[in-house]
């Protein structure tokens, strides 16, 4: 058998360990046909109620793009309201500037659901779906959490490039893994900009979770909005410049295993000493502090981070050099200047890094 899984056998253990999780997801969210959908886009941002900084500090920057054709921001939150930390809407109104926002949350069963789960790729459907959901404008740009936009024109340049290609479905590459080729034509969901139209008409919720399934001969493992993606039958891509955004690879899945307990080991290439950089972009500076202090007091690799410990005693000259520089121009995006709260802290780190020796 070709594909993700070597053997018939594999391919349906496979469907069949995956069905109640489908099962259980299948009602949970719902939509109805737009009538008259409005020109435009809107940003939909799934986001953690664990991390709200991360979602104040994507606004910061947000608020400062040029961005005429977007509609609004709807940010979806994992938590249902009565669980939210406290001031977190009054920060959002403060950090969204004239920009449009509109704060959606799970319900208590969508919650209780994502939780007893407790899979990333159950956080991301749900939220982008509720976001399609809740939508009036024709196109949707699926806008990733830690993603921060550092080009004024990155969104609305996305927008014009999907609407021109007249696809329901606009990303920045061909998916390539889980059995599925980049000769499939099926884009990735990384800042994808989508025919929230097409969508809601032609398809249900469901259909664009991840789904195991026969593809074109192959036993495939269909990633969000991949099965929807054949579905409709039609899809583009366009790359995007490495400039255009700072986005350090996996560094909310790092993040959450760190929380869980779980890969708490050094590792060379961790993104996670960014996340303290976001925080204060976002306002609150505590976990960049606290680690700056005992940099300065103690030296040692193991950094206070959140509660837990952040082992960086294996992390790499060179790698710190590229989080070095991306935290700079996150920076210089958001407020034009380089603070001295993160001016020290990406100096201590720097000297901390460089005893590592690697």
């Amino acid at each position: 058998m070709r594909g993700k899984y070597p053997n018939p056998i594999m391919f349906h253990l496979a469907r069949i360990k995956r069905a109640p999780m489908v099962a259980s997801l299948r009602n949970l969210v719902s939509w109805e046909p737009m009538q008259a959908p409005e020109d435009g886009y809107t940003v939909v941002i799934g986001c953690m109620a664990a991390l709200p900084d991360v979602a104040v500090a994507n606004l910061n920057l947000m608020r400062r793009m040029n961005i005429p054709s977007a509609r609004e921001v709807v940010l979806v939150f994992d938590r249902p309201t009565a669980q939210m930390p406290n001031g977190l809407a009054e920060r959002i109104d403060k950090a969204r500037g004239s920009m449009p926002v509109k704060l959606l949350h799970y319900s208590d069963r969508q919650h209780a659901v994502a939780e007893r789960i407790k899979w990333g790729w159950v956080y991301a459907w749900m939220s982008w779906t509720i976001g399609i959901a809740n939508s009036s404008s024709r196109h949707v740009l699926l806008h990733d959490l830690d993603a921060m936009p550092v080009n004024p024109d990155f969104f609305e340049r996305r927008y014009q490039l999907a609407r021109e290609s007249g696809k329901a479905f606009f990303g920045i590459r061909w998916y390539k893994g889980n059995g599925i080729e980049p000769s499939d034509e099926l884009t990735t969901t990384f800042e994808m900009v989508l025919d929230a139209q097409r969508l809601r008409a032609e398809t249900r919720p469901i259909d664009g979770f991840n789904t195991i399934r026969r593809f074109d001969g192959r036993g495939v493992d269909f990633d969000t909005f991949l099965n929807t993606q054949t579905i409709i039958g039609s899809s583009g891509q366009s790359p995007i410049d490495e400039g255009d955004m700072v986005h350090p690879s996996q560094m909310i899945c790092q993040y959450t295993d760190l929380m869980a307990g779980r890969n708490t080991a050094p590792m060379p290439r961790t993104n996670l000493p960014l996340m303290p950089a976001y925080m204060h972009i976002g306002g609150h500076n505590e976990p960049m502090e606290a680690i700056s202090e005992h940099l300065e007091r103690v030296g040692d690799a193991k950094l206070p981070f959140m509660g837990r410990v952040l082992d960086v005693s294996r992390l790499t000259a060179q790698h710190w050099a590229w989080l070095d520089r991306e935290a700079r121009k996150l920076a210089e995006a958001a407020t034009g200047t380089l603070s001295p709260r993160l001016d020290r802290y990406l100096s201590l780190m720097g000297r901390r890094v460089q005893a590592n020796g690697g």
